[in-house]
């Protein structure tokens, strides 16, 4: 049992931290990337969680789950246990990224910093679906229930997205900034 769980997590190593199965896989490398890096320590510990928890025994599942929850802890990264996602999976910045159990999420999933995947009910039924290849830059929010993101959908830095968005499509809300010269008798006086 633990060579097929070694294996499993070893496969979603080799994809997100060494950057292909093409590439020769090595325990040096790993260990060195994940050194230098919060996103590959991270993920590495992600994944032994995930698949910890994919098992079917109750004492590897719960050590998953403990295991998550002290790396939640230690990043403020939330992706909760449950959640299925692809290989590939890619953080931008490790800090602030909230993902509910109730995501399906593709290969080749890309987050910026401070980003939340949620729902917005409690029930056990409900999906966010999202594809292959899609990526959600910083400050985004994807709340709904029985939402559908298709293949390589890319959502903008600071949108909030509650409908479904086709496949090959860029998502944003549209902001206007308005400049206006500094007026003392609107606005007050500058502190000092």
């Amino acid at each position: 049992m633990t060579a097929s769980i070694l294996s499993a997590a070893k496969r979603y190593w080799h994809v997100e931290i060494i950057g292909s199965l093409d590439k020769p896989f090595s325990w040096r490398r790993v260990f060195q990337k994940c050194r230098r890096s919060n996103r590959y320590r991270y993920i590495f510990w992600f994944r032994l969680a995930y698949v910890l928890h994919a098992q079917g025994n109750k004492f590897l599942k719960r050590r998953g789950k403990l295991l998550n929850e002290k790396i939640s802890r230690e990043f403020n990264v939330e992706i909760m246990l449950g959640a299925t996602i692809g290989e590939g999976l890619w953080i931008a910045h490790p800090t602030g990224i909230v993902i509910t159990s109730h995501a399906e999420i593709g290969k080749n999933f890309k987050i910026w910093q401070n980003c939340t995947i949620g729902i917005k009910g409690q029930s056990d039924d409900i999906k966010l679906v999202i594809g292959d290849g899609v990526r959600v830059h910083a400050h985004s929010c994807i709340i709904s229930d029985n939402l559908e993101l298709g293949d390589n959908v890319v959502v903008g830095a600071g949108s909030f997205i509650n409908k479904s968005v086709p496949a090959g499509h860029v998502v944003f809300n549209s902001r206007d900034v308005k400049v206006q010269e500094y007026d003392v008798k609107l606005m007050g006086r500058l502190q000092q």
